[in-house]
């Protein structure tokens, strides 16, 4: 009887579902284990994890876990020692590497090691070339060559011109009027190098300010945080030079735009790079034969709209030079690709309408290791390919989101995964089995949901993947919300934990309170390929709220949401959508919160909102049509606007001048919260509360159980 009662009150009380319990953000779920470590035997796994204890900042500790998934227990395990020569320039036994400023020769045979250079200068970056006859490293940004016969050391280039008299001419520079020198890439072959040229940015780029308010000095201070979109940026171009006879090949782009780092053949006979156009519609993939010397481009990364998204700049070569990979998404998916050195036509390896992703090369096992939505948008599993294509293999179920990774032990037969789903976070798992439980109890009592995906149909016929949240005891005629996800090129529809956990808890206190909530993946998400990432080129506040306002007529038609009951609510460009939709759909949202919200694309910063919109001096068009500052004059509902006031992302002026914009026109029925201590993403949790008892207090009075009766 005793021990009866003692476990009645030890159970754990079900999740107080309140605003300031919810805020409470990783006190209650912690986070996920990370920097997965496997021993050099694979027998046991090392990794970090700090699990919910309820206070703010729950420690990290370092734990170990057998390979079966036993023994779990804090600790660290013997990891493959990386040699000082590891990485270093190899050619048979011998291997050439830079330590502490001197270049080195190390056998692996004999274990026998060389200073080659013992200067006071710094040399680094040394290549054994192929030929064994020498050793090329580079000294005070110039090109050096070492002989193996007699350790001379011969000076190659320069960036001016000898003295009269000099024993040796080195080659010179040929840096181009108005361009500082760059970085140096030696080939293997120690033959040739590649040199890139920066122009710096002309004219005044004077950074967009940050204003401090609560300072130590006690006074305002100000603090540069970005150059604002359509500053003047910089252009660079690389040649390559001949090491052996002087003679240099430039590789520059069609039009302005920027170089990227030469990828050599493990060879040395080839080398191909990526260059980039500054008004960010093309990539070009050019290619180097060392034994012509000519330049070739052998592929073109276009898009109409902006190269991005999923695709990346990845480059690299098979270990046996036979091919080169990269990815692109000129298919309409982020794919990977291969090349020959002398080809022009690639490979595609993964040609299906699904993204690829965190590319891993297994160069011991042949293999690619890399992250797949084949099975759909909303679910990720774990690939490997061989390198000749033949031989793909699922070999882990996965799941996308912030906190999911893994890695594969050294032999390559065991993976360790981290991964989550809908209702509960990240944890690790080892070979199928689930290790770590990262929650507090409290939390897991809660009354968190798979939240299903349905499926908008947007008024041009695209299907619009979306969650919802709908209560058990939902009545038609009830209220209705639309939560925009932030940072529009990201997804918040998978079966995994989201990014926005806070958000998906308060949902559930909306659905005790008898609100339907719908979570959409408007257009401009990640995840659904290149066609979806562009369809907001020139015009953001399109399409994609144009989804967003389909996704609350989805809630009228089919879940039953009262059309005069319907709000908007999200952050930085959830808070965007949040104020085009109050301002140019003002039938549609009877009340709306703007979190963090861009007011002025033009007020923002250049690398984000130029691929997008263009440069506001080139194309005022598409910043007029895109920035709700232009629009304000539309609001009919209620406005909450909150915003950090050191937001270093979206600058509180945002909102300022859309507050200076409402008194001028004389609009009602809006309010502002500002919080002086607050970035873009906050803190402190009673900041966090503050905001959202704000919002569910906006909904409740206009949308909800206490508005005012007609």
């Amino acid at each position: 009887m005793i021990l009866g009662l003692l476990a009645i009150a030890q159970k754990t009380e079900p999740f107080p579902l309140t605003v300031e319990s919810i805020m409470r953000g990783y006190a209650l779920v912690g986070h996920a284990p990370r920097n997965l470590r496997w021993s050099e035997d694979g027998s046991k796994l090392s990794f970090q994890w700090a699990k919910a204890d309820g206070t703010q900042s729950p420690p990290t500790h370092t734990y170990v876990v057998d390979k079966n998934g036993d023994n779990l227990g804090e600790g660290s395990v013997t990891t493959k020692k990386r040699n000082e020569w590891d990485g270093g320039s190899k050619l048979g036994d011998e291997v050439v590497y830079e330590s502490g400023g001197d270049v080195f020769l190390y056998n692996t045979k004999t274990e026998a090691k060389e200073n080659l250079t013992k200067s006071e200068a710094r040399e680094y970056d040394p290549v054994y070339a192929r030929d064994g006859k020498s050793v090329v490293f580079v000294r005070d940004g110039q090109i050096y060559r070492l002989s193996m016969a007699d350790k001379s050391v011969t000076q190659l280039t320069t960036d001016k011109a000898a003295p009269d008299g000099a024993a040796v001419q080195p080659i010179i520079f040929a840096k181009p009027e108005g361009y500082n020198m760059g970085g140096i890439s030696l080939s293997p072959s120690g033959n040739h190098a590649t040199v890139r040229f920066s122009q710096p940015a002309k004219g005044s780029n004077k950074s967009a300010q940050m204003a401090e308010f609560i300072t130590n000095s006690g006074y305002v201070e100000l603090t540069p945080i970005y150059p604002r979109v359509g500053m003047s940026v910089g252009h660079s171009q690389s040649a390559v030079y001949d090491l052996t006879t002087g003679k240099s090949v430039t590789i520059a782009t069609p039009r302005p735009g920027n170089v990227q780092q030469m990828q050599w053949s493990p060879d040395g006979k080839y080398g191909v790079l990526w260059a980039l156009s500054e008004d960010h519609k093309d990539a070009w993939l050019y290619r180097f034969d060392t034994e012509t010397e000519q330049v070739e481009m052998v592929y073109n990364e276009h898009d109409t709209g902006w190269v991005g998204g999923a695709w990346n700049t990845t480059l690299g070569w098979l270990p046996d030079s036979s091919k080169f990979y990269f990815m692109s998404e000129n298919t309409g998916y982020n794919a990977l690709l291969t090349m020959s050195p002398m080809s022009t036509i690639p490979q595609i390896l993964t040609p299906g309408k699904y993204e690829v992703s965190n590319l891993q090369v297994d160069e011991e096992h042949g293999r690619w290791v890399y992250v797949s939505s084949e099975p759909g948008p909303a679910d990720r599993e774990i690939d490997t390919l061989s390198f000749d294509g033949k031989s793909h293999k699922k070999i882990a179920d996965f799941s996308a989101g912030d906190d999911a990774t893994f890695a594969i032990s050294p032999d390559g037969t065991q993976i360790a995964v981290v991964k989550s789903k809908t209702n509960r976070p990240a944890e690790l798992w080892v070979n199928n089995k689930q290790i770590t439980e990262t929650p507090t109890k409290e939390w897991l009592s809660g009354p968190w949901i798979d939240a299903p995906i349905v499926t908008v149909t947007a008024r041009d016929g695209e299907k619009i993947a979306a969650k919802l949240f709908k209560p058990k005891d939902w009545r038609k005629g009830g209220p209705g919300v639309v939560f925009v996800h932030g940072a529009g090129y990201l997804q918040n529809v998978f079966h995994g934990w989201s990014y926005y956990f806070r958000e998906y808890m308060f949902h559930h206190l909306l659905m005790s309170k008898g609100y339907a909530v719908l979570d959409v993946d408007y257009r401009a998400s990640a995840g659904y390929g290149k066609a979806w990432r562009t369809a907001i080129y020139r015009h953001m506040g399109g399409k994609d709220l144009d989804d967003v306002v389909d996704g609350a007529n989805y809630l009228v038609k089919e879940v039953g949401a009262a059309p005069d009951r319907l709000g908007v609510y999200g952050g930085s460009y959830g808070g965007f959508i949040t104020f085009m939709a109050m301002f140019t759909s003002p039938d549609t949202f009877k009340s709306g919160a703007a979190l963090r919200p861009v007011g002025d694309w033009s007020n923002y910063n250049h690398g984000y909102t130029s691929p997008i919109l263009n440069n506001p001096q080139d194309d005022p068009d598409a910043y007029k049509q895109s920035s709700p500052i232009n629009f304000v004059s539309g609001l009919k509902g209620n406005l909450l606007i909150c915003h950090g006031m050191v937001d270093s992302n979206v600058q509180f002026q945002d909102s300022v001048r859309v507050v200076q914009k409402l008194i001028e026109l004389g609009k009602k029925n809006w309010w502002v919260a500002p919080y002086p201590v607050e970035n873009h993403g906050f803190v402190n949790p009673e900041s966090w509360a503050d905001e959202y008892n704000r919002i569910f207090d906006l909904f409740e009075s206009t949308i909800g159980t206490k508005r005012p009766r007609k």
